[in-house]
């Protein structure tokens, strides 16, 4: 007998493989199971749910692709709960963001949600360490005869840093998923490396402000440099379109 067999209810109805994912994801939210917990044989699993092998084995494949469990085929083979992947929710998040064609102005206003509490917290959390690799990659961002997608991935280093220094495993997956689009957005938007390090002066201010432990400073000052940064990129998005309209109507 598996251990999923107090767990679950069997299922009789329509679209068996979508009742028996929809059951297990219950059961994970419910805590029933963990990471690495054996969740059974394909076997046992059509006596759990008292159905054929074909809905079994579709519904673990969608479980596999969403990410909820692992499947070892053979001798000692099954189906086990997955152990914890956010780099792996991160792309799949950041394809998404793309197949839904999210905005510019939605990924700034995210990332000002996200950045900002990150500022706040790595204030509270930052070490010692982290301050100085911090203070290096700032000094990264003013080195010279640097193409334009290096300095944005030099800008976007120093970000990540800060919001990986609040330690909250929420906000480092997010960053990570809207870093796909920033990457391709920033390099399309800022119109040279110079402009795109025109904001040194504040990303030092947010610095200064992390490295002295000022959480609310360091809310502040981020805050002040992702609206004044989203204010210039979208004026910059504006120009752009409106001399590719220029052009087509020529």
């Amino acid at each position: 007998m598996a251990e999923s067999d107090t767990v679950f209810s069997s299922v009789r109805t329509q679209s068996l493989a979508s009742r028996i994912v929809s059951q297990v994801i219950d059961a994970l939210f419910a805590g029933q199971f963990k990471p690495g917990q054996f969740l059974g044989t394909e076997a046992q699993l059509t006596e759990t749910f008292q159905t054929s092998r074909v809905p079994i084995r579709e519904a673990l494949g969608r479980l596999e692709a969403l990410g909820v469990v692992t499947i070892k085929t053979g001798a000692g083979g099954g189906a086990t709960i997955a152990e914890g992947k956010p780099d792996q929710f991160a792309t799949a998040l950041a394809v998404q963001f793309m197949l839904i064609q999210v905005t510019a102005e939605e990924i700034f206003d995210a990332r000002i949600g996200i950045e900002c509490r990150a500022a706040e917290l790595a204030a509270e959390k930052i070490t010692d360490p982290q301050i100085a690799e911090l203070k290096a990659l700032l000094d990264r961002v003013m080195e010279p005869d640097i193409g334009r997608r290096e300095s944005v991935e030099r800008i976007l280093a120093f970000h990540r840093a800060i919001v990986e220094a609040s330690g909250a495993r929420t906000l480092i997956t997010l960053m990570h998923a809207l870093e796909h689009a920033l990457l391709n957005l920033f390099t399309a938007l800022e119109a040279s490396p110079r402009n795109s390090r025109i904001g040194y002066k504040s990303l030092q201010g947010i610095f200064e402000r992390i490295a002295a432990r000022d959480s609310e400073g360091a809310f502040t000052a981020m805050r002040h440099h992702l609206l004044d940064r989203r204010k210039s990129m979208l004026y910059r998005l504006k120009e752009l379109k409106d001399q590719a309209l220029e052009s087509a109507e020529s």
